[in-house]
């Protein structure tokens, strides 16, 4: 069953794109097929490190409406799962998955995803704040659970503050087949080192610019996070 999977977050500095960038790489190296979309037309950050290495990384504008039809058509045409990297506000771009609608970038996704039996997958990236946990309770209770799955990723970002609120938020909902995941915490030169070579996890050992420190921190933070993916059913093995 093929999956379309929106790392979500809605606001910005909860830790999205670390997670894109992430799964993205713990696929590639598992061997296993994902088309990548950046949807993030300001920071396209998924596009700068794994466009071509090896497959195009597909930039689209998925605030728009024309964007959400490309975005879908690319999906039934792929032969595997992809991954979208949705861009902060977000939810406005997902609120119009629901309400079957006719109009462009209007798409019934429970209607579709039934018929073309696929699953669509929310990877949802909290940290400890009010507002992630307030957006992630806005979506969970607007998509369609017949054919939606959810991973809830905890960003530990801020040290030493428990997800309270998270916590008290999953006691009053019924949170079915949910997996949640913790993020692992990332060297922040190793960011940099990466960023600065437009380079993705995957190269980080061939990168004559990263210490031994810097790789071997980077090649723990790709295991770490394939073990989570494996918890989740993302990945196999």
């Amino acid at each position: 069953m093929k999956r379309l999977i929106l790392i979500h977050g809605d606001k910005g500095g909860t830790g999205k794109s670390h997670t894109a960038h992430l799964t993205a790489a713990a696929y590639r190296a598992a061997g296993q097929p994902l088309l990548l979309i950046d949807g993030d037309a300001k920071n396209p950050g998924l596009h700068r490190a794994f466009n071509f290495k090896p497959d195009e990384v597909l930039r689209i504008n998925v605030l728009k409406l024309e964007g959400i039809d490309q975005l879908f058509e690319a999906f039934l045409t792929a032969p595997g799962d992809v991954l979208v990297d949705l861009p902060a506000g977000g939810s406005d771009m997902t609120a119009r998955l629901v309400g079957g609608g006719s109009d462009e970038g209007a798409v019934d996704v429970e209607t579709l995803f039934a018929e073309v039996d696929a699953r669509l997958t929310f990877v949802f990236v909290i940290d400890q704040g009010r507002d992630s946990v307030v957006a992630l309770n806005e979506e969970f209770q607007t998509m369609p659970k017949t054919v939606t799955d959810w991973i809830i990723v905890r960003n530990h970002r801020l040290e030493d503050t428990a997800f309270t609120r998270f916590e008290r938020w999953a006691a009053q909902v019924d949170l079915g087949y949910s997996t949640i995941l913790d993020m692992p915490r990332l060297d922040r030169k190793v960011i940099e080192a990466l960023v600065d070579a437009k380079a993705n996890l995957t190269e980080l050992s061939g990168l004559e610019t990263a210490s031994a420190l810097l790789k071997m921190r980077g090649q723990a933070a790709m295991r770490l996070w394939s073990v989570e993916l494996r918890k989740a059913g993302l990945l196999d093995g």
